[in-house]
């Protein structure tokens, strides 16, 4: 992981201080994409697990009562087809259960099993446990104001997107 480091370090030495944005959002990605390989790697070695399907579990977990396949594709920004194939293994191991819609057969409602809220409370401790391992520098106060300017961004952003439309 330190020489990935040292390759953003040396890029961003390149990189003029009139272009912060630029500068800002390589250390984002680069940060987000190490999170998440050191999250994909956990699974992987402990649970035999991928993060689509943590990420299933998670978004079932927050809606006990279930959640359609178009529901789930939107929750997950992944198309149907992609959700699909996740549901299909999810369910052949037994962590959830898709039941046929009251009102439309063809349609799905996906609910967590007794196995999969199990799993996935172990799995969701072992994730906080990462990622709070992985922060532990990062005081409240640079956490505070990291969020304020993720937030300001996020703002930026969206008012491109009302702009466009």
């Amino acid at each position: 992981m330190i020489k990935r480091l040292q390759i953003v370090e040396q890029k961003l030495q390149h990189i003029p201080r009139e272009k912060e944005g630029l500068r800002l959002w390589l250390r984002i990605v680069s940060c987000s994409q190490m999170v998440e390989q050191e999250v994909r790697s956990m699974l992987r070695d402990k649970y035999d697990s991928t993060l689509p399907r943590f990420e299933l579990l998670s978004a079932l977990d927050r809606v006990p009562d279930g959640l359609s396949m178009g529901e789930l594709s939107g929750w997950l920004m992944v198309t149907k087809g992609n959700v699909t194939g996740i549901a299909e293994r999810l369910s052949e191991d037994g962590f959830i259960k898709r039941n046929p819609t009251p009102t439309d057969r063809r349609s799905f409602c996906v609910t967590l099993t007794p196995k999969g809220k199990k799993i996935y409370k172990e799995m969701e401790e072992d994730y906080e446990s990462l990622l709070d391992k992985l922060f532990t520098d990062v005081s409240l106060d640079d956490s505070d104001t990291f969020t304020g300017v993720l937030a300001k961004v996020k703002e930026v952003v969206e008012e491109l997107r009302e702009d466009r439309e």
